[in-house]
């Protein structure tokens, strides 16, 4: 299935034991409809207050729903916040996480003086950003390497990751910047925009950002707030 969710309210995505996350909700509401014990699969795994436009899960089932009737059960019975977008039936090697070639983020940064209460949720305030200084550094993170030092993995797991692109646009006050990359540590999107967006404000220099990416020195980093990253979409 294809689902979008506003993360504001959850503890991320994988389920925890004592606190409410998107796979909790989906599973519960999937276990009604099927009287059974549904485990969900997910393309990617979002933290704590991260959004998706287009998250992709999978599950197995005994009992058969028409799709269209299965979509609209679950959206009628899940938080408004958790919508079903569409549901598909796949190949039995299918998996939400394995079979992914690309993942897509997308991060949203309101540059404007005043930002608008009811966005507090949804982008990071940072006025008058350079975007400029954005669209310098931005290339330094394209390619395979190892992003160790750009996230919040345990010590020795494999750190090394291909980010396909990573591109800026602008329309107004609000910046998008979109990163393509085949897998994610945990954290790495908040902490490259992070490092990104303390270059355009001259704390971090284009040679630390360097050496850092190839393991010489581990800076002090900038992490983005979760409000502004959403899972955009996954690519097979």
């Amino acid at each position: 299935m294809k689902v979008s969710y506003d993360g504001t309210n959850y503890f991320g995505m994988q389920r925890q034991s004592d606190k409410p996350t998107i796979q909790q909700s989906l599973e519960d509401i999937l276990n009604k409809l099927f009287c059974a014990n549904i485990h969900i699969n997910y393309a990617g795994r979002t933290d704590r207050g991260v959004h998706a436009l287009s998250q992709v899960v999978d599950f197995e089932a005994l009992k058969l729903f028409d799709l269209e009737v299965l979509k609209r059960a679950l959206n009628a019975l899940l938080p408004a916040d958790i919508r079903v977008l569409k549901a598909y039936l796949v190949d039995d090697n299918f998996h939400s996480r394995y079979s992914c070639i690309f993942r897509d983020y997308v991060y949203i940064i309101n540059t404007a003086d005043v930002c608008m209460p009811f966005l507090k949720n949804y982008v990071w305030h940072v006025p008058k950003l350079n975007i400029s200084r954005l669209k310098e550094i931005k290339d330094l993170f394209v390619g395979k390497k190892d992003f160790a030092v750009f996230s919040k993995t345990s010590t020795g797991r494999a750190t090394n990751r291909f980010v396909k692109y990573i591109r800026i646009k602008q329309k107004g006050f609000i910046v998008a910047i979109f990163i393509r990359s085949n897998a994610f540590l945990r954290g790495m999107v908040r902490l490259i925009v992070g490092t990104m967006v303390s270059y355009a404000k001259g704390k971090t220099t284009r040679d630390e950002i360097i050496q850092s990416l190839n393991g010489k020195m581990s800076l002090h980093l900038l992490k983005a707030p979760a409000c502004g990253l959403y899972f955009k979409r996954a690519i097979y």
